[in-house]
């Protein structure tokens, strides 16, 4: 028999993406990993209702400690018996004892997770790169610029859901303080438009599917997220499959890989 045709489902859906909360589910036959648990567990248990995934154990792996990531984790772990998974310093940091350790690599089911560390105002905050024999997911959000030395670990990802907060001129001459820029379009940031652009220029293939995550409602929207991305990637003959941004009510399409 070969390889493909022994391979079990897999599917990824973003739950909810932005400022006020994130979650993405992954989910194959056996395993459900949860990114990010920013939402409440009712507006969760409802999605995963919807998706009809089963009765299939659920990991949480969390990217940082900032609420808008981690704030449904209690009551995930107590209603849901969901087994969360933590950077230390975020663990010792948010004083979550219930939480597995996570280091640079962890195993669950038929999943094969890499924890990669991001620059950001948080302690240790991580994107992942998620494998599931021979299928690739990465994500990464909240972070200040693109860790390109890991080129090689992301690339032939199926799956690219990457951060485009902000467009920097709608941030430039918006309302926030002065302060609050500064913070964004710093390294310990949010990735612009067009830096999200130009880590894919050196990410995207023509299998992948690209998700543009944490869009900021005030300093950006998805019609310019879009276009800023698809713009330069086509301008440079750069192939990918599509293009979707996620949204923080409706989330995103449900992709199977």
């Amino acid at each position: 028999m070969e390889y493909s045709e022994i391979l079990s489902n897999l599917f990824m859906n973003v739950v909810s993406s932005g400022s006020k909360g994130n979650s993405t589910i992954i989910w194959d036959d056996c395993d459900a990993l949860v990114v990010d648990f920013g939402i409440s567990v009712k507006r969760f248990k409802q999605r995963f209702e919807e998706l009809n995934i089963g009765d299939i154990p659920l990991s949480v792996l969390i990217t940082h400690e900032h609420s808008d990531h981690s704030s449904g984790l209690g009551a995930a772990s107590r209603k849901m018996k969901a087994e969360i998974y933590l950077r230390e310093k975020a663990k010792l940091k948010m004083g979550f004892d219930r939480a597995f350790t996570i280091g640079d690599e962890l195993t669950i089911g038929n999943f094969f997770i890499r924890s990669v560390s991001v620059s950001h105002d948080a302690v240790d905050p991580v994107g992942y790169v998620i494998e599931n024999r021979g299928r690739k997911i990465s994500i990464f959000s909240d972070l200040g610029y693109f860790p390109m030395d890991n080129v090689d670990l992301i690339k032939g990802s199926d799956i690219l859901a990457i951060e485009a907060n902000h467009d920097t001129n709608m941030l430039k001459t918006g309302p926030y303080p002065e302060s609050l820029k500064k913070r964004i379009m710093s390294n310990y940031g949010h990735l612009s438009n067009d830096q999200c652009a130009l880590a894919l220029g050196e990410l995207s293939e023509q299998k992948s599917q690209i998700i543009l995550l944490h869009l900021s409602d005030e300093n950006n929207t998805q019609e310019i997220a879009y276009l800023t991305v698809r713009d330069f990637l086509d301008n440079r003959n750069i192939k990918y499959k599509g293009i979707e941004c996620a949204r923080q009510l409706y989330g995103s399409s449900i992709f199977e890989v």
